[in-house]
């Protein structure tokens, strides 16, 4: 009975994106408070700044320039408000709502839980259109809200939880604008309208927040232009029920593409590392290659500028990290230099091993120098690991069983790649846990699913072969 009742209620939750979203969203935000004000508040309040933030965090001169900036709008009114103080765009946000209600972290954690709750809630859609089953989507969404690793985007005013947001928005609106393929064409125009305005805010929260986020963004629209016109391609030799949708649907997104590519993201860690002068030429030996990389970026001759800056600047990134964070006990492979596109490929096994797998068992027990609060971070990102070194796997099970299926490549491509991005920029993994995040948590979802129907698989299995037993005796 307890049962039956407990999967009914599963059912309920599942149905119901707004309910799933609303209790994420309330158990964030009373787990929210809870370490804010009770953990680090009055249990260890030597673990924390005095403002319910763990010190030594990014998160401290968030909070410290949002405060000056909420004071500067009392005495001055709100010409004193500017979007990003100190180049943050997290402090512009936390000011004016501290201006609005008080200077205190704590009183914006209801619309982290907000921001939160959506983003699962549009997960576990996408699950559902993956799996089509509504309870393996629930399940699914789990680590989302259970990891030590979500603790730290919801419970804390990092960038990296709007961004999340940001990203599931654009990824929700990417599949509304592959649905148009399926309609009549005033459904369609409404997918088209809603898939595009999607989009376009989950861009521009994630560029409010982190600038450069908006060129990763701009990376994935082209991803999904290109998905959408082979499935667009594909209808057309299949049927040509719904035309106009079918090549409206393209359409829609390289406009969205070409929109975004104009949009002025700042040109990040452009400076950081300078192109050399000539290009390399296409059959230069390694040897010769080796010589040249000591003074820069070199460019291929074969690969497209549009191509080839942006991974110049990808480089560029990893020199910054190198250069800023490779004392942190947590920096590995800081020897590694991007000056070629080859440099990248050859990397290219060992970021998937350091996107998808780190922290690395050895960085899972206390360090004896660390503070007893990243100790902490230490053996509960291990934990969390353990567990996810057994879920993991069963990503592939989910690309076995669900290939076919356009809504698994919607979610699969731009998670990976997200995570990709940053295990080649991001040399330092307690950074990077957070950085990799939003797509992280999506695969980590697409595993779990691909767990849960592995499960379904041998029971439906197990079923059968003790029912031909009977027959048999």
């Amino acid at each position: 009975m307890a049962t039956r009742m407990s999967l009914a209620a599963m059912d309920r939750l599942a149905e119901s994106p707004l309910r799933l979203g609303t209790l994420v969203g309330g158990y964030s935000l009373a787990a929210t408070w809870f370490i804010q004000l009770f953990l680090l508040g009055w249990l260890w309040p030597h673990w924390s700044d005095g403002n319910g933030l763990i010190p030594g965090q990014d998160v401290v001169g968030f909070h410290r320039v949002a405060v000056e900036q909420a004071e500067a709008i009392a005495l001055y009114g709100w010409s004193a408000w500017e979007l990003r103080p100190n180049g943050w765009g997290i402090s512009g946000l936390m000011s004016a709502w501290y201006a609005l209600t008080l200077p205190e972290p704590w009183v914006l954690a209801p619309i982290q839980a907000l921001f939160y709750g959506v983003s699962v809630a549009l997960l576990a859609k996408l699950v559902f259109a993956v799996t089509e089953n509504s309870r393996v989507a629930l399940l699914a969404v789990l680590p989302a809200v259970l990891l030590p690793s979500a603790a730290i985007i919801y419970a804390q005013p990092h960038r990296d939880l709007y961004v999340m947001f940001g990203l599931m928005l654009a990824i929700y609106g990417w599949w509304l604008l592959f649905r148009m393929q399926q309609e009549p064409v005033v459904k369609a125009l409404g997918l088209a309208v809603c898939g595009s305005g999607l989009i376009a805010v989950g861009f521009i929260v994630a560029w409010v927040v982190r600038e450069f986020s908006a060129e990763i963004f701009q990376g994935l629209g082209g991803i999904f232009a290109l998905l959408l016109c082979l499935c667009a391609g594909y209808s057309l030799r299949q049927t040509r029920r719904h035309l106009t949708s079918t090549v409206a649907s393209p359409v829609v997104a390289l406009l969205l593409l070409f929109a975004m590519a104009s949009f002025h993201s700042g040109d990040f860690f452009t400076r950081e590392l300078q192109v050399a002068p000539g290009p390399t030429a296409p059959h230069a030996s390694v040897e010769d290659m080796n010589i040249e990389r000591v003074d820069g970026w070199h460019s291929v001759n074969w690969l497209p500028s549009r191509i080839d800056d942006p991974l110049r600047r990808l480089a560029g990134a990893r020199e910054h990290f190198i250069r800023d964070y490779s004392h942190g006990r947590t920096a590995i492979d800081t020897d590694v230099n991007f000056r070629h596109v080859v440099d990248m490929v050859a990397y290219t096994p060992r970021a998937v091993q350091v996107g998808l797998f780190s922290p690395f068992p050895h960085q899972w027990l206390p360090h004896p120098e660390a503070e007893p609060v990243r100790n902490a971070y230490r053996v509960l990102g291990g934990a969390e690991m353990a567990v996810l070194y057994l879920v993991l796997p069963f990503l592939l099970y989910a690309g076995w069983c669900w290939w076919r299926r356009p809504a698994f490549w919607i979610l699969l491509v731009p998670a990976l790649a997200w995570v990709m991005v940053y295990a080649y920029t991001v040399p330092v993994v307690g950074s990077l846990v957070r950085y990799r995040f939003p797509g992280y948590v999506i695969l980590v979802a697409l595993a779990v699913a691909g767990l849960c129907q592995a499960v379904l698989h041998w029971r439906a299995r197990t079923r059968r072969n003790a029912t031909s037993g009977l027959e048999e005796s």
